[in-house]
């Protein structure tokens, strides 16, 4: 499956509203912004698997 184009407006409200990567997010100390600059690849993976059903909303904090 090709991995979809994401902005990085869209990345900051998934952090917002996904917990796992709220808790990352803070967890790093950095502002959002850089965070998200280093961590395009991951965020993407998350919104590729959580909106195509290949994981639940939240794995990153509950699992499954």
């Amino acid at each position: 499956m090709a991995r979809s184009k994401h902005n990085d407006e869209e990345r900051r409200q998934w952090i917002d509203n996904d917990e796992g990567l709220y808790c990352m997010q803070r967890a790093s100390g950095y502002p959002v912004r850089t965070w998200i600059k280093e961590n395009r690849a991951l965020i993407d993976e998350v919104i590729d698997n959580v909106t195509s059903g290949r994981k639940p909303a939240h794995y990153l904090k509950y699992g499954r």
